[in-house]
């Protein structure tokens, strides 16, 4: 019986993504003296883990309007695979104390997609140039699924900014499975 429920956890779970891990998730510190209004405006993804709900697609850029001292509107845009435009809407809110960088994040992907709310973390904000996002929800005792995304302020980062990103996961352990360039080229 434990592993149908297992099983079935995975794959509610999994819907936002695909890389599942034995264990607890890992306790990382999150970017500190956060200030939300900084942190609001456009972002574009350079590379992300594998997140079902962006699959095969490219020009992704973030749209993040604070609305409140604790509150960012989001909007995602992305051109899927054969050229068709999509917008996913959602907000981001910030969780406990408000100059830490965790948000709890709730997205309306659609009916094709499972929604719920979803943990994000910012490691790290270098507000004009980069940002590393890392989410890690804890599916059972036994399992944890996670995700990162890195944003940059310019769709095309020089390979020094995604350098000094990319340190930021492997300094904290975090493994990024099947990590994909997002293409940011003719957008």
């Amino acid at each position: 019986m434990f592993q149908y429920v297992t099983v079935f956890a995975l794959f509610l779970c999994g819907i936002n993504s695909q890389t599942v891990h034995e264990g607890d998730c890992p306790n990382i510190p999150v970017q500190g003296h956060f200030n939300l209004n900084e942190f609001a405006g456009v972002w574009y993804e350079a590379e992300r883990s594998y997140i079902v709900f962006e699959e095969d697609s490219s020009c992704t850029k973030h749209t993040l309007t604070a609305v409140s001292n604790t509150k960012l509107n989001v909007l995602i845009s992305l051109i899927r695979q054969g050229g068709q435009s999509d917008l996913i809407d959602g907000t981001a809110v910030l969780n406990d104390k408000l100059d830490e960088a965790k948000f709890t994040v709730n997205l309306n992907i659609g009916p094709r997609y499972f929604s719920q709310p979803t943990p994000y973390f910012a490691l790290e904000v270098v507000n004009d140039e980069y940002a590393c996002i890392w989410s890690c929800t804890q599916i059972d005792g036994y399992t944890y699924q996670d995700f990162s995304i890195i944003l940059t302020r310019s769709p095309n980062p020089s390979e020094e900014t995604l350098k000094k990103a990319r340190n930021v996961y492997d300094r904290n352990n975090i493994i990024r499975e099947e990590v994909q360039v997002v293409n940011q080229n003719n957008c």
